[in-house]
């Protein structure tokens, strides 16, 4: 089961909604229009944002797209690239 269809539909509706939104735009580009990725991409981003106040896209060049398809988590995800990042106190949860 991917990550996406993990989620509880009202999850996906809503990340649905922002995706759709002018904050979406760059997870879409990034992810080269793959909605599944763009949305898992958003999510990193989101956590991001509220915890450290900087996008994920602000970060060193991280291999996004390999931890998508490793099947992590985005908050996960988001850890390691802090870490590589040298940013450390990531609040735990997703």
């Amino acid at each position: 089961m991917s990550w996406w269809e993990e989620q509880s539909g009202r999850r996906r509706a809503a990340i649905k909604a922002v995706l759709d939104s002018q904050r979406g735009t760059d997870c879409l580009h990034y992810a080269n229009a793959d909605r599944g990725f763009a949305a898992w991409l958003l999510v990193a981003d989101v956590t991001c944002t509220r915890h450290f106040t900087l996008s994920i896209f602000d970060l060193v060049d991280w291999a996004w797209r390999d931890a998508y398809d490793a099947g992590e988590q985005p908050g996960t995800a988001l850890r390691r690239a802090l870490e590589a990042d040298g940013i450390v106190g990531m609040h735990d949860g997703e």
